[in-house]
């Protein structure tokens, strides 16, 4: 395992150019075989698993409207396409009408992209949230704390959305945490 995973969440982490990754307490570089003894989980802990819980839950939400948006879109570009080739079958003896017919067809395999383009950008989304949560868990494990998250979001006004994240821990001095979020999407 990555010994920086640990560091990434302590309060004791220093990074410098020099030295690159230290800890504050030993002035030394990591060095531990599974679990620090030093580790001092707090407020950086307390705020990366906040977010990374909380943005891997926005893409969960927005899962149907992506998939909603992916598959009119695909409906739309095939309709273009089908459209634009039916329009062939007509005696086209016009420039015009040919550059009308290519431009249709063009135009249905654009949206053909964008609607890939949207998925894929939510794919690689969505697996960016889930490895930056799995990091923190795998970190989390070693040291036998548990949690369960609860998210209560908000009405959402003129395009920002507040979310109250509270974060239950077992097996850890600290029981309970709720902190607020504002966004906008």
């Amino acid at each position: 395992m990555n010994l920086a995973r640990h560091c990434n969440l302590c309060e004791n982490e220093m990074t410098s150019l020099e030295k690159g990754l230290t800890c504050k307490l030993t002035n030394k570089n990591p060095d531990f075989n599974n679990t620090c003894s030093k580790i001092n989980l707090d407020k950086k802990l307390k705020e990366k698993l906040e977010i990374a819980n909380l943005e891997l839950e926005i893409i969960h939400r927005n899962k149907k409207s992506t998939h909603l948006t992916f598959y009119s879109t695909i409906i739309i570009g095939f309709s273009l396409i089908i459209g634009g080739y039916l329009f062939s079958s007509w005696t086209i003896y016009s420039l015009f009408l040919w550059t009308v017919k290519i431009g249709i067809i063009a135009g249905g395999f654009a949206f053909l992209g964008v609607a890939y383009s949207k998925l894929n950008r939510f794919r690689k989304k969505n697996k960016k949230a889930q490895l930056e949560k799995r990091k923190i868990d795998e970190v989390l494990e070693k040291y036998g704390i548990e949690y369960s998250t609860i998210f209560d979001f908000k009405e959402k006004i003129h395009g920002t959305q507040e979310v109250t994240v509270n974060l239950e821990f077992k097996n850890w001095t600290k029981r309970q945490t709720t902190n607020t979020y504002k966004f906008d999407y």
